[in-house]
Formats: C-alpha cells, structure tokens, sequence
C-alpha cells in the first residue's frame, strides 16, 4: 500500500448560465484538471457537461459560506444590527494536524494551530495567530495578537519584529504577557 498526504484544492463555480460555463471551462480547462471543480448551480446542461467533462467535480445546492454582499443584503432586509457584527467579523481557520515542512499557509482570516509546526512550514496571516503547540517552522502576524506555546527552534514575526518565546505567551503590539 502506498499512501501520500495531500492538500485539495477546490475552484468555486457559481452559475445558471451555461453559455459562460462552458466558454469559461474550456479556456480554463489546463487548470482546472488540477482542482476539485465545486459547481453551484440547477442547471441540468452544466451537471450533464460536467458528467462528460475530464473534470473532478461536485456540484451543490448550497454556498458553504455567506459571502460578504450576502450578510450586507440580509443585513438591509432585517434591519437589525445584530447581523452587522457578522458583516465586520474575522472568520476563523482550525488545523488540528500537524503542519508539515515545505507546507506554506498564507490567509488573511484568525487562524489557530492544534498542532506542532514543523521546521520548513510557513505561516502567514493579517489577523490573528494561535499555536498550541510547538513551533519550528516560520510564522509571520500582522493581526491584534499572536499566541504561541513553545518556540525553540522557529521563527516568529509579529508585525515585522522577530518574536523570541520559549513558553506559552500573550503577545500583543504593546508586548508579552506570560500565561
């Protein structure tokens, strides 16, 4: 048995219109060969193309995130305000595995690490990071605070300023706390 860890990469198609599909599809067609191919439409031509197209694909009903238009428009329909704190909100990513070397994360959301970062990993975000585990790899913040329980051997940029840590600490722009 061989096995090989690999990351999927999904290219996001929301459409009705199969003209444009199919124009788009076939100038795409080298690159999306590489992708998991999500399709989000009711469009039996697309489903039925896609069924005959080289493509790995899926096609669903539902977006799995409201885009940022979406709560602004369901926002204006409410009325409320209770909406426009989801609007202006960061959204979070969780990994709970261990981020390998040669691994490049590169994000603009909060991001959170369950696991260790390894030595020739890179991770890069405009918002927030928290490490609950060691890191050895390259980690580069520019969001409110950084987190990190165990740094020894790892690189920690925190707003463009090397970030030495040996213990689980706070880090914000006015300095270290120690938890």
């Amino acid at each position: 048995m061989k096995t090989r860890q690999r990351s999927v990469r999904v290219f996001e198609i929301i459409t009705e219109n199969y003209d444009k599909f199919v124009k788009f599809a076939i100038s795409r067609e080298k690159t999306l060969k590489k992708y998991l191919v999500v399709v989000r439409s009711e469009n039996e031509k697309i489903k039925e193309y896609l069924e005959n197209s080289n493509f790995e694909y899926r096609v669903v009903k539902a977006d799995f995130e409201a885009t940022h238009e979406e709560l602004e428009e369901e926002n204006r329909n409410n009325g409320g305000e209770e909406s426009q704190n989801l609007v202006n909100s960061t959204k979070t990513e969780i990994f709970d595995r261990i981020i390998r070397g040669g691994e490049e994360i590169n994000s603009n959301n909060r991001l959170i690490f369950l696991k260790r970062i390894n030595a020739g990993a890179k991770i890069i975000s405009t918002e927030s990071i928290e490490v609950f585990d060691e890191v050895e790899g390259v980690v580069i913040c520019t969001g409110e605070y950084i987190i990190v329980k165990k740094n020894e051997k790892g690189t920690i940029l925190f707003h463009n300023e090397e970030i030495k840590v040996d213990k689980l600490s706070f880090i914000t722009k006015d300095g270290i706390k120690e938890l």
